[in-house]
């Protein structure tokens, strides 16, 4: 993936902090933001920058059908804010392929949105992601595969989150 503007110099902020920059830039796997509109990336960075949500989830679907892989423990990469602009570096630090019924409340938890409960995680995902079933032609399903990964932030900066 090709980094430009602000991604790219705050990405080469990073490396330049780093031990091991060469390393680092062979893990580098994508730039994301939370959500689907500003509002919700605006708010799911602000609750990963004050630690409240350490993991996140993708529809295993969209990354076949854009014929990419998903990350891997140890993948780098740039959270983006509401306004698209870098807020940090996450680096994935566990990742599981699993159906949106067999997540655990300890997922829900460390999700980090709403009442953090695993019935509420599971009826806000359920209809978020049968949007994007329906986008890709699928049926949405309790056993959609989900990637569901967990991040811990390695270099916070760039925009402040709400401002």
């Amino acid at each position: 993936m090709e980094l430009s503007g602000e991604s790219l110099r705050f990405w080469q902020r990073y490396l330049a902090g780093t031990a091991d920059p060469d390393r680092a830039a062979q893990c580098f796997h994508e730039v994301f933001r939370i959500g689907d509109c500003e509002t919700s990336a605006e708010r799911g960075s602000r609750l990963v920058l004050d630690g409240s949500k350490t993991a996140t989830s993708s529809l295993l679907w969209e990354y076949e059908a854009a014929r990419r892989s998903p990350p891997r423990v140890g993948a780098l990469s740039i959270l983006e804010n509401g306004r698209s602009e870098p807020v940090c570096v996450v680096e994935s630090t566990e990742v599981l392929v699993q159906a949106l019924s067999d997540v655990d409340a300890r997922f829900a938890w460390d999700y980090g949105e709403w009442d953090r409960t695993l019935d509420t995680w599971r009826a806000r995902c359920f209809e978020y992601y049968a949007g994007r079933c329906r986008a890709l032609g699928r049926a949405p399903a309790y056993d959609m595969p989900l990637v569901c990964e967990r991040f811990r932030v390695v270099f916070p900066g760039g925009a402040a989150p709400g401002g």
